[in-house]
């Protein structure tokens, strides 16, 4: 791991496993989960990525930097593909304004660890829920899948990118703040069950 990373990941290594103690982690990987755990995160999941998707996508753009225009995410599509495979109903949680706020290259560079280190953790959630029986009709798992994307040479990618773009103290302790409070957000979200429209 690059100095960066690991810079971040010692400083929010306590968020990452407050995180996954309410995130179904352990359920998972044991292929435990049940049918309303999965919907569960689903839904969260859906918050969490109209919160922050549009954000780091739009400073992308604006930008205008070739390097991180390959950061540029999708995710949200996906998770809204697996949630109307599950049921088609929508969590009755509005969030009001997003927190996640992105001025700087560094601020980016830490909200992407977060987003990047999810997406890198995929492949192997995928295969834990395919082997799970309570989830045996469901054929397609787009948000974890992600199709045509090589996950480890995407995160790859990142390490560089954070190595060449992070370059002093200051700007590490601006990533290092951007990645705890998008750990925190997550949190927030988690671990609080939700309620669903019913239609």
């Amino acid at each position: 791991m690059s100095q960066i990373l690991g810079h971040l990941k010692s400083i929010t290594q306590p968020s990452h496993d407050r995180l996954e103690t309410v995130s179904f982690a352990h359920e998972i990987m044991s292929q435990k989960i049940t049918r309303p755990q999965y919907l569960q995160l689903l839904a969260k999941t859906e918050i969490l990525y109209q919160a922050i998707e549009p954000v780091v996508n739009q400073f992308i753009k604006e930008s205008k930097i070739d390097k991180i225009s390959p950061f540029i995410s999708n995710r949200l599509a996906d998770v809204k593909k697996d949630l109307k495979l599950l049921n088609g109903k929508q969590p009755a949680y509005i969030l009001q304004d997003s927190p996640v706020r992105i001025h700087a290259l560094p601020a980016l560079i830490g909200t992407l660890y977060v987003l990047e280190g999810a997406r890198l953790g995929g492949k192997v959630i995928v295969r834990a829920l395919q082997k799970n029986t309570e989830l045996a009709d469901i054929k397609d798992f787009h948000f974890y899948e992600q199709a045509g994307i090589d996950t480890r040479q995407r995160w790859l990618n990142f390490r560089n990118l954070a190595e060449e773009m992070i370059t002093d103290s200051a700007a590490v302790e601006v990533a290092a703040r951007a990645a705890q409070k998008t750990f925190d957000f997550f949190y927030k979200i988690h671990r609080k069950p939700l309620s669903f429209i019913e239609e």
